[in-house]
C-alpha cells in the first residue's frame, strides 16, 4: 500500500513480481526487538528492521523450509525478539520474506546468530543446504515509520497483508510522507483498517522507496471493492489518488501470507 496503494485502492490493480539479485547466503546476523507487523507489542523498538526476500527452486520449497526452520530455531535460541516469514500468495509464489529486528546497526558487528549459536562449521553447513535451495535473494534494512501507521491493539493479527512498493520522484519524497500521514493513513482509519505498517528502506534498495502493508481481514474483504471507497465518496477517492500522482514514479502490488509455523513472536 502507499500512493501506488491508493491506486489499488481504486482499481485494485495488478500483483507485482520483485527483480532478485544473486543469492549468497540467507538471512543477514540481527539481534533482538520487535515489529509491530502481525507480532507481540515491545515497549523497546528497534531502530532497523531487516528484510531478505529469497527466490526458491520449485523442486526444492519444502526442503528450504526445513532448514529455515533451522535458522528460525537458532534465533529464538539466540534471544532474538521475533522471527516473521511471509511466502507470496499473489506475485512469484516462489519468494519467500522473513524480516527481524535491529536494535541499532552496530549489533550487526559481532558474531551473526548462525554461528554463535550453531558453530562456524554447523552455520556453513546450513547456509550450503539453503544456498542450494536458493534461485535468487536480496535483502535491505529499513527504518519503521511509527508514526505513520495504524495499529489497534485490539485487532486480531491477520494472515494476508497487502505490500506495496512505491517509489517516490526525486524530491519529492517529505511530501509523499505527509501525503500519507495527513490523507492516505487518515482514509484508511476512517475505512476501519486496523493494522497499516511503513518501512523506508535505506540500505538495499532504490533511493526513494518505500514500502507499505496493510492487513486483510480475510481475501473475501477484496470481494468488497477498493477499501476507500467503504468510507469516503467517489470525489474524495479521486482527489487522495490525485494527490499522489505526481509524487509517484512508480508502484508494485503484491499479496503475502503469514506463515505462523516459520515464524515466533515475543509473546510465545
Amino acid at each position: 500500500m502507499s500512493s501506488g496503494g491508493a491506486r489499488l485502492e481504486i482499481l485494485l490493480v495488478m500483483v507485482r513480481r520483485h527483480t532478485l539479485l544473486p543469492a549468497t547466503v540467507l538471512v543477514a546476523t540481527l539481534s533482538a526487538g520487535c515489529s509491530s507487523v502481525c507480532c507481540a507489542q515491545s515497549k523497546v523498538q528497534p531502530s532497523w528492521m531487516a528484510s531478505t526476500r529469497t527466490s526458491v527452486k520449485p523442486e526444492r520449497k519444502q526442503e528450504f523450509e526445513g532448514y529455515l526452520k533451522q535458522l528460525m530455531a537458532a534465533h529464538r535460541r539466540a534471544g532474538t525478539a521475533w522471527f516473521l516469514t511471509f511466502d507470496t500468495f499473489a506475485g512469484d509464489t516462489t519468494e519467500y520474506t522473513t524480516i527481524v529486528p535491529v536494535m541499532k546497526f552496530g549489533d550487526l558487528d559481532g558474531p551473526s546468530v548462525g554461528t554463535a549459536v550453531l558453530g562456524q562449521p554447523g552455520w556453513e553447513r546450513l547456509s550450503r543446504n539453503m544456498a542450494r535451495c536458493t534461485a535468487a535473494q536480496t535483502r535491505h534494512y529499513a527504518t519503521p515509520q511509527a508514526d505513520l501507521e495504524i495499529n489497534r491493539a485490539e485487532a486480531p493479527a491477520g494472515i494476508y497483508w497487502v505490500e506495496t512498493s512505491t517509489l517516490v520522484a526525486p524530491g519529492r519524497m517529505s511530501d509523499y510522507l505527509n501525503w500519507l500521514r495527513d490523507d492516505y493513513r487518515p482514509a484508511l482509519e476512517k475505512a476501519g483498517v486496523a493494522r497499516f505498517q511503513v518501512w523506508l528502506p535505506i540500505f538495499g534498495a532504490a533511493a526513494g522507496e518505500i514500502v507499505t502493508t496493510r492487513m486483510l481481514e480475510n481475501l473475501a474483504e477484496i470481494d468488497a471493492g477498493a477499501v476507500l471507497s467503504r468510507a469516503l465518496s467517489a470525489d474524495e477517492v479521486r482527489n487522495i489518488a490525485a494527490k499522489s500522482a505526481a509524487l509517484v514514479t512508480s508502484s508494485y502490488t503484491r499479496i503475502v501470507r503469514v506463515r505462523n509455523d516459520l515464524s515466533y513472536s515475543a509473546d510465545k
